[in-house]
């Protein structure tokens, strides 16, 4: 299957920037300016390579996972996590890691989210 590049959704930005924004340690503008110009394809629908262009802004963080820990729940029971992950001081990776029987449908609104910085 073929992966094509295409800007990153409305939701796909709000997930990223609801994350980001609960950490006072991160420069979640810095991380904005990136996302409006980032491309995203689907490796599968649940895990995402990010790319972008090297002018833009580092991203003060260490490479990997974002230090937060984002998990999922329905306001019952857990869902899953988000993981965005850090190359280079540069987004390149959205992934929803879920645990349900069935896989989600959409990607968590902001408010589906419970963040905890590292």
């Amino acid at each position: 299957m073929a992966m094509t590049e295409s800007a990153l959704t409305d939701e796909e930005r709000a997930l990223i920037l609801a994350i980001v924004r609960k950490t006072a340690h991160y420069d979640a503008d810095a991380l904005q300016a990136e996302l409006a110009r980032a491309l995203i394809s689907h490796g599968t629908t649940w895990v995402c390579d990010v790319q972008v262009q090297a002018s833009t802004p580092v991203f003060d963080c260490p490479d990997g996972p974002f230090p937060a820990r984002a998990f999922v729940s329905d306001g019952i029971d857990y869902q899953g996590e988000i993981i965005i992950w850090i190359t280079r001081g540069h987004l390149s990776g959205l992934e929803y890691a879920w645990v349900t029987d069935q896989p989600p449908t959409r990607w968590p609104r902001p408010e589906e989210l419970e963040v905890h910085p590292a």
